[in-house]
Order: C-alpha cells, then sequence, then structure tokens
C-alpha cells in the first residue's frame, strides 16, 4: 500500500511541475511577443545589427529581409496568439513589398541603401515562412532556384548566372544555405538528392563541426538539418538525425546551456524536431526560461557571418522569436 500511495504522490508531484514548467512557459511566450511586436517597424521589417567582431560596442542598424522572414518562420508556430497574428500579418506584407521577380529576395531591404544579388538563403526561408501561412511558392520562384547551382549540382549562395552577380563576398558552396534550400523544395514536394548527399556526408566527415562560410556555430548547421528533415519532410536527410542528435547533446554544456541564448534555442529546436524527449531537453527549457529578460526579449547574439570580412549579424527580436518557437514546441509535448 506504501509503494501504491508514494507512486501517486510522485505521479501528482511530477504532474504538478510539468504544469508548472507550462504556465512558466506561457507567461515567457506572451512576454516575448510583446517585445517582438514592440520590436517591428513602421515597414514590417526589423532592425538587424551589424557589428565587428573586434568591436561588438559599435553596432551598425541594417534593414535584413533575412531578419523578417526568420521571425516570420518562428511566429508561425503560435498563431493562435493574437498578438502573434498582428506581427506576422505585417511582416508577410513587408517581404510581399520587398519581393522582387520573378519572386526571389536579396538580404537587405529598401531600408538600407545596398545593392545585392537575390540569393538562396534569402529567397528560401521567405518563402518557407509564406508557406506557413499558406501563400503558395510560384513555380517560377522554384525554377530561379532550381537553375543557380553549380555543375555538381549544389546550390550556389546567389541566384542566377554568376555573370549576373553583384556585391557578393564569396562564391563558395555554404552548406547551411543548401539545407535551407532543401527545406524549401521538400514544401515544394520535391526532392534533390544530390544535395542531400552533399549534407549527409558534411554530417559523416565531421566537417558541420567547424561552421560554415555565413554561419559560425554548428548548431546553426543543425537546426537549419532539424528544420528541413522534420518541417520540409526531406526523408533523404533520415540517415543523418541520429548523429545530428547525438552530437547536439555531446555539446550541451552541464548546466543546459550551449553557449550564447541564440545558440541554445537552436540546440532545444534541433532536439524538439529531430524528436528527443529526455533530460537535456528540459535543462535547455529552464536555462531559455531563466534568461529571459525583464523586457521580454532573450540576448542579442551572432546569427551569421560575413564571408570576408569580420562582421557578425544578429537581432534581439530573431532571438527571442527563435525562443519563442522553442517554448511554444515544448508546451505542446507536455
Amino acid at each position: 500500500m506504501f509503494d501504491c500511495l508514494s507512486a501517486v504522490a510522485l505521479a501528482k508531484a511530477d504532474r504538478s511541475s510539468v504544469d508548472e514548467v507550462r504556465v512558466q512557459c506561457a507567461f515567457a511566450i506572451q512576454n516575448g511577443l510583446d517585445f517582438v511586436a514592440a520590436s517591428q517597424t513602421t515597414t514590417g521589417g526589423f532592425v538587424t545589427d551589424c557589428w565587428h567582431v573586434d568591436a561588438p560596442e559599435q553596432k551598425t542598424p541594417v534593414d535584413a529581409i533575412f531578419t523578417a522572414s526568420q521571425i516570420l518562420y518562428s511566429l508561425s508556430f503560435c498563431r493562435e496568439s493574437a498578438s502573434a497574428r498582428g506581427t506576422e500579418e505585417r511582416a508577410a506584407n513587408y517581404l510581399a513589398a520587398q519581393r522582387e521577380s520573378p519572386g526571389v529576395w536579396h538580404y537587405y531591404g529598401t531600408g538600407t541603401d545596398i545593392k545585392i544579388s537575390p540569393d538562396v538563403d534569402d529567397t528560401s526561408v521567405a518563402w518557407a515562412a509564406l508557406h506557413r501561412l499558406e501563400v503558395p511558392i510560384p513555380p517560377a520562384a522554384l525554377d530561379a532556384i532550381r537553375s543557380s547551382r553549380d555543375k555538381s549540382g549544389l546550390f550556389t549562395t546567389w541566384v542566377g548566372p554568376s555573370s549576373s552577380w553583384i556585391n557578393i563576398d564569396s562564391r563558395d558552396i555554404d552548406t547551411v544555405v543548401n539545407t535551407n534550400a532543401l527545406l524549401l523544395f521538400g514544401l515544394a514536394q520535391e526532392n534533390v538528392q544530390t544535395v542531400c548527399n552533399y549534407v549527409l556526408a558534411q554530417i559523416e566527415n565531421g566537417n558541420f563541426q567547424r561552421g560554415t562560410i555565413y554561419y559560425r556555430s554548428p548548431l546553426m548547421f543543425a537546426h537549419a538539418f532539424s528544420r528541413a528533415y522534420r518541417e520540409g519532410d526531406m526523408k533523404c536527410l533520415q540517415s543523418g538525425v541520429a548523429k545530428i542528435r547525438d552530437a547536439v547533446l555531446a555539446s550541451q554544456n552541464p548546466d543546459g546551456s550551449w553557449g550564447n541564448d541564440l545558440e541554445n534555442a537552436f540546440g532545444s529546436l534541433t532536439l524538439l524536431n529531430l524528436d528527443y524527449r529526455g533530460e537535456a531537453l528540459d535543462r535547455a527549457i529552464k536555462v531559455i526560461l531563466a534568461r529571459q529578460a525583464a523586457d521580454g526579449s532573450w540576448d542579442l547574439a551572432p546569427a551569421y557571418r560575413g564571408a570576408v570580412q569580420p562582421l557578425n549579424y544578429g537581432a534581439r527580436a530573431l532571438t527571442t522569436a527563435v525562443s519563442i518557437e522553442v517554448l511554444t514546441k515544448y508546451s505542446a509535448r507536455q
């Protein structure tokens, strides 16, 4: 009898603990959504900070389409919130206003007077975000990305023939860019086996651990992989799932963190997207909840970097949106 009563008491305690975490997540999500909404510009975009790696205190604001796309993608997982829907609608209108024929985007929005070629990364993530809002992906946009490949069949960073590229900083192949393209084509229900093989090779040989041209942290690749696999339904990536999941778990710190707030969010998202359930994820969630600032935000952190110049790019609104996505997905599992 004592054992049965003890088991009931423990079950009740566990349920109480789960309920408490769910409530904490709900408050954190709403406070985060309020911060993101307050951070949105009148155009519907978001300010992105650019800084030299040796002078992080000196930041230059830029209008970056990529930031709006990523924020829109993350917020699409909590559409039951009225404040989230309002922010999403403004961000979607911003993307529509920035789009160029035949359905592509470049990195800088019109708020920053820098001309640069449209790119595969921006276009893939923008359409992935809009697709979650049930905006159809136009065939012409897919054609433009499909034709932006090198002789080996891998996606170039820049859209169109190389003779047309302007103001670019690298012609090298970036693995995360290719993985984000897989997400796009997965949503379009089109397999790109050559790129899948390339991505899997980067996992097998461990190259992803060194970061990529535009993404310093291997957690950025891990997250992009998990998103293409889970939400892009790219089953051709199946053989890399266990290795990525194990690599993310092995790189986690004893306190449940991986590093800065954005890395913590990407590490947690990778585990969630790859169906990990365990104590390591619970510890990560506690870290994310504890690090939220009083204004509802999470800290600015480098999301990507320049290929040549030692520049970092990031936004507090981006870190916050990705953290919201984590807490939303985690809460849905409880």
